[in-house]
């Protein structure tokens, strides 16, 4: 046996080790975080599923009136030679409890004006159309009203083809859980013929004060819709 080879073994060994050392930490951490989710569900009386599909993972939060559900999503480039992926994260509160006869309101983190100089009515209306996603049809002639308090503006815009439907979902209750929502990105509100969701595009929440701040938000706003 070479002298490089007897050298190289116990660099291959601590390598091993360290590589398991880490996966061990992984999965205790994962453990835990699942632990903790469901003792929250359990407290709150919410039914627990946990999402272990091929491509998505996460957990889905139930009770009789809202879906709770915060995924990982793993998109694979079989074009790339590198065999690359991308993994997105999304947070959505979903219910289907309430519901507009027509149009759609739309509450989401407020863009600088810098952002919008210069682009039309147009390109505003498509951008909204293309973030509102499968219930575009519902957004026509939508548009940017200016309410609430200094405090929600400075975070919040509000969009709608609705102004009374506005006025009525942003009670102060709301406008309070949105104001003090305890995450740096702002979650994005929309209250349609389809129903109500509160969605966090790129964030997966596995915090029990956050998910729990969720929760109560969506059921702030199911009580003002309804």
């Amino acid at each position: 046996m070479s002298s490089d080879l007897i050298l190289s073994i116990p660099v291959i060994v601590v390598t091993v080790i360290l590589v398991g050392l880490i996966f061990w930490l992984s999965h205790k951490k994962k453990v835990e975080r699942e632990q903790k989710i469901r003792t929250l569900a359990s407290q709150y009386g919410w039914t627990y599923e946990p999402v272990a599909e091929r491509l998505v993972s996460g957990y889905r939060l139930r009770k009789s009136e809202w879906v709770l559900e915060a995924l990982n999503t793993t998109t694979s480039h079989s074009g790339d030679a590198t065999g690359s992926s991308d993994v997105t994260q999304m947070t959505r509160w979903w219910s289907a409890a309430a519901k507009m006869k027509e149009g759609i309101v739309l509450i989401g983190p407020r863009q600088s004006d810098i952002n919008l100089s210069g682009i039309g009515d147009f390109l505003i209306q498509a951008a909204l159309r293309l973030m509102i996603g499968s219930e575009a049809d519902f957004a026509k002639d939508i548009k940017q009203i200016e309410m609430g308090k200094l405090s929600f503006n400075k975070r919040y815009m509000v969009w709608t083809n609705q102004e009374e439907a506005a006025n009525r979902l942003l009670e102060m209750a709301v406008e309070n859980a949105l104001i003090n929502w305890p995450t740096k990105l702002p979650p994005i509100v929309k209250f349609s013929p389809v129903g109500m969701e509160v969605k966090l595009q790129t964030q997966r929440l596995d915090k029990p004060e956050e998910i729990v701040a969720l929760v109560k938000l969506g059921e702030t706003l199911l009580a003002a819709a309804t």
